[in-house]
């Protein structure tokens, strides 16, 4: 297995004590425990190239059986929450700080969406099953790197390869043909690795198996991500895209959106995914529903659809349409329209949208009965207010 150091004074965040106190209960009996994963590939991008890459998610990979583990935790009166036994994963709460920390395994049967595991004492084992070459790296606290299948040799690339036979990998889990893209999306500069580009298309239609929670939160993260607009127009001119969304319609105006919100640093998730499909209710619902999205995110993308009155970029105009609409509707209704400058973008962030200055508790007080006439008043009231630009008219 190949390794090599870390230079620790780069790696700051090893330093942690509640980090080096797990590492160290969990290793007290031999090399047991080693970080896995995002948090090593991360510290590798930073330090190959140049980067300052937070590293927040600490993942740990272990010889020592789920029990094993709980026990050693509680012991110590750390908090341990059996998150996946079934497949060796427990988290530890410290300090309020989270470590997931999982056995070492390998996959007994796939179906394309979920694995039989065997637990394992191997490390190699334990990399031959993960995704990619990049995620298949172990790291001790002494800064030492095991990298049993060139993973850091992918880095340096910038290259996203699978490991072993990407169609098999592919239908072990087919969430990683998603995940080849988001990962392209995030840490490749260079071209798609083709092997793993044809196998992704060849496979793509296992998608529609996979469920709505797993695919948002692959999507949401390419659409987020720095080359967005470099993969969501591949994604969808190899067909992939519209097995996600098959109300699909193009990429053009998702471009200028993109582009526009780069000028500004703005980075809307909800508003890039309404730009790929036709904009109206009906098909914000339907997504909404195959991808699982929240209420919130459901109401935000119907409500992108509404009529939208703006004409000019009037300060009176633009605090017309924030009360009726907010500022998320408006900046997003702005760069669609590509009517959005930094003059307005900054005077929208700094405003303070009125609340009404009459209620039906005021009325009440004067006399009115609760019913129609009360709310036809306070709908009469609300209209010349705003059209009189906020300001009370004392004629009620």
């Amino acid at each position: 297995m190949n390794k090599f150091k870390l230079n620790l004074k780069e790696q700051a965040w090893l330093q942690d004590k509640d980090l080096q106190y797990i590492m160290m209960l969990l290793n007290q009996n031999g090399d047991n425990a080693r970080i896995v994963g995002g948090a090593v590939r991360d510290a590798l991008l930073n330090s190959f190239n140049n980067q300052n890459k937070k590293i927040e998610d600490i993942d740990i990979a272990t010889k020592l059986l789920p029990e094993e583990n709980i026990v050693i935790l509680e012991k110590t009166g750390i908090k341990v929450i059996p998150t996946g036994l079934k497949h060796g994963t427990v988290t530890a709460v410290l300090n309020k700080k989270t470590f997931e920390i999982t056995t070492l395994r390998k996959d007994i049967t796939t179906d394309g969406r979920h694995a039989e595991v065997e637990f394992s004492k191997d490390w190699l084992e334990d990399a031959n099953r993960r995704d990619f070459t990049l995620n298949a790296l172990y790291l001790s606290l002494d800064g030492t790197v095991y990298d049993p299948l060139n993973g850091y040799d992918d880095i340096k690339a910038s290259k996203i390869t699978f490991i072993g036979d990407a169609n098999k990998r592919i239908r072990e889990d087919a969430l990683r043909i998603l995940r080849f893209y988001r990962f392209s999306s995030d840490h490749g500069i260079g071209n798609i690795d083709e092997e793993g580009m044809l196998a992704t298309i060849k496979h793509k239609f296992l998608i529609g198996a996979l469920s709505g929670e797993r695919v948002n939160n692959e999507l949401k993260k390419i659409l987020s991500s720095e080359r967005a607009s470099y993969i969501i127009p591949l994604i969808a001119e190899i067909g992939i895209l519209k097995v996600i969304l098959p109300q699909y319609q193009g990429y053009k105006s998702f471009l200028r959106y993109v582009k526009i919100e780069n000028l500004f640093s703005l980075n809307n998730v909800m508003g890039r995914l309404s730009c790929l499909v036709p904009c109206d209710e009906k098909n914000m619902t339907e997504i909404s529903a195959k991808l699982k999205l929240s209420n919130k995110e459901k109401n935000l993308l119907i409500s992108y659809c509404k009529p939208f009155k703006i004409n000019n970029l009037s300060e009176r105009t633009i605090r017309r349409e924030l009360y009726y609409f907010g500022k998320n509707i408006i900046i997003h209704k702005l760069i669609y329209l590509n009517l959005l400058d930094i003059k307005t973008l900054n005077y929208i962030n700094d405003y303070k949208i009125p609340k009404i200055p009459l209620t039906g508790k005021d009325l009440i007080k004067e006399g009115w009965q609760e019913g129609r006439d009360m709310g036809d008043k306070l709908k009469q009231f609300e209209k010349k207010w705003v059209r009189n630009d906020f300001k009370i008219n004392q004629n009620k």
